[in-house]
């Protein structure tokens, strides 16, 4: 399914069952001037529905450019097969050392800097949330959109594949919120929720998001943001509570 979040702006659903949920492995297409960019690749298990949504989406083209936020298989698992399939595919990754992480020819881009990618501007952002530490945020210029990876995400239940955060009747579940997160970034049980807050809300005052678009979740519009975000800390919250009520040298 694709849906269709700005003016150049395309979401790519693919979503998996997991323990009775659905979780998202999404991406993006951007047009700009006839030329497109994929933010991310998919998973391989999706390569073949990815590639037909992409070339009817582009009028068979195909691909220009992709931005990989990390490398790991859910979002990088169709960089080679789409680099084969369409020609001179121009790939960015944050990565030190692409060709160790099998993404050889990758031009690299840097955290806290930003590039112009098929005539676009890119910001390329250090996450508070992430599950590999060459992680980046992608912030696009023309449409305002952030894309956050890992971070930002949430379980779905069936029939909500295709739902945005302004489709949800009574918004994305702060449950789904939490669970999510507890399951992907197991490393937040360490995490004070009051930094993490300020960081995230660091990042919203310096850019305008209209829209963030997560990996593993459904699409936030901006009007929404408020509301995720205290369900997102609340969550954090949750999960280190969890995990102090059962550090050894508190059991009885």
């Amino acid at each position: 399914m694709r849906t269709q979040l700005t003016n150049d702006t395309h979401w790519i659903s693919e979503c998996h069952k997991t323990d009775g949920a659905h979780e998202h492995v999404n991406v993006y297409l951007i047009e700009e001037d006839d030329d497109y960019l994929l933010i991310d690749s998919g998973s391989f298990h999706d390569r073949e529905t990815i590639k037909r949504k992409i070339e009817s989406e582009t009028d068979g083209q195909g691909l220009d450019a992709i931005i990989l936020s990390h490398s790991d298989y859910p979002h990088s698992g169709n960089v080679s097969e789409f680099r084969s399939e369409w020609d001179d595919v121009t790939l960015i990754a944050s990565c030190g050392s692409p060709r160790l992480q099998g993404i050889s020819n990758a031009i690299r881009c840097q955290i806290g800097k930003s590039m112009e990618i098929i005539g676009r501007e890119f910001s390329f952002i250090d996450p508070p949330l992430a599950d590999r530490s060459h992680t980046t945020w992608i912030y696009d210029h023309g449409d305002n959109v952030l894309y956050t990876a890992d971070g930002f995400g949430n379980y779905h239940g069936p029939g909500e594949c295709k739902y945005t955060s302004r489709d949800f009747p009574r918004g994305i579940t702060a449950e789904s919120v939490y669970e999510y997160h507890r399951d992907s970034l197991v490393w937040l049980r360490y995490v004070d929720p009051k930094r993490l807050e300020a960081a995230i809300n660091t990042i919203f005052s310096e850019y305008k998001v209209d829209w963030v678009a997560p990996v593993h979740g459904n699409p936030i519009a901006g009007e929404d943001l408020s509301a995720y975000i205290a369900d997102l800390i609340d969550g954090a919250s949750r999960i280190s509570a969890e995990y102090e009520s059962r550090r050894p040298d508190q059991m009885q």
